[in-house]
């Protein structure tokens, strides 16, 4: 799958408000669900934040990948925000994050939700990409970087 199919400029925000990392996960989560990605907010909010504490999706670099399989969407979702200053995420390397790829989906998507977590997060292994999403001015040059680094 490419990261240009699976994002829009809809699903992409550049200048997210930067607060407590629950808080931000249902920020997150608001967005996708005004945008009609979700069919029940509540209880992606609550699979996401269990996810959480089973071990931080802060996988270093600035980067976390929040992610669950959840009921509350009919098929796989994913959002990417960057945030407007960097938060403690409690990521792996403790340090702060600023980037972050969130993706959902039903227990049937497993296989799918599988091969996009491994996508981006090879990708993110590359600092250029992180860089480029960094220095994006908008959703349109965001879609550009996926399109760049991505859909290969």
């Amino acid at each position: 799958m490419k990261l240009s199919e699976l994002f829009s400029a809809d699903n992409i925000v550049v200048d997210l408000e930067p607060s407590e990392k629950n808080a931000l996960l249902e920020t997150m989560v608001t967005n996708l669900d005004e945008k009609g990605y979700v069919k029940d907010r509540a209880q992606v909010i609550k699979d996401i934040i269990e996810r959480e504490k089973v071990m931080s999706t802060g996988i270093g670099n600035g980067v976390a990948i929040p992610h669950a399989y959840t009921d509350g969407v009919e098929r796989l979702v994913a959002s990417f925000c960057r945030t407007s200053s960097e938060v403690d995420f409690e990521a792996l390397d403790d340090n702060s994050v600023d980037l972050f790829f969130i993706i959902l989906g039903p227990k049937e998507s497993r296989r799918d939700h599988i091969k996009i977590l491994a996508k981006i997060s090879r990708l993110l292994n590359h600092s250029d990409f992180r860089q480029d999403l960094r220095e994006a001015a908008d959703a349109e040059a965001v879609l550009n970087v996926f399109k760049r680094f991505g859909d290969k």
